[in-house]
């Protein structure tokens, strides 16, 4: 038999609990249910929150690593229509080249180019997620005069 007691005073006596079969729950068994469950849902919220807090940094980070794409871009067109326009500069004082000649200085020019470009896309793929990660790329902007 299973007896539930919710009246103030008590109508059942506590000493029926200990009859064979007898199952006796008062008001404050109950409760007792109540603030187990209560704590029980209250440790799974923080487990949420804490799993929501983890996934919205990782969403910031990688929001943070996409606008860096396009400055590495950005960078690399600067810097080759640099190296392009000095080479039409300097063409004319050089006189005729042979195709061997061309592509030394082709390849010599854009080895200097990529070399100049190295250390700041290494910085930015390195700080892209960090919380530094937009003070480095807007820096990288102003240094190379990157326009957004």
């Amino acid at each position: 038999m299973f007896l539930i007691d919710i009246a103030v005073p008590r109508n059942i006596e506590p000493q029926v609990n200990e009859l064979d079969n007898i199952f006796l729950y008062d008001i404050d068994d109950l409760q007792r249910v109540v603030d187990e469950n209560l704590k029980g849902r209250m440790d799974q919220a923080a487990e949420a929150d804490k799993i929501v807090s983890e996934e919205v940094d990782r969403l910031e980070a990688w929001m943070r690593t996409r606008q860096v794409g396009p400055v590495i871009v950005s960078l690399q067109e600067h810097l080759e229509h640099i190296r392009q326009a000095e080479m039409e500069r300097v063409r004319g004082k050089l006189g005729t080249l042979t195709p061997q000649q061309e592509q030394a200085i082709e390849m010599l020019t854009r080895g200097i180019v990529n070399k100049i470009a190295h250390g700041p896309i290494s910085q930015l793929r390195k700080h892209a997620g960090a919380d530094n990660g937009t003070a480095v790329l807007e820096a990288i902007r102003n240094i190379f005069r990157l326009e957004d």
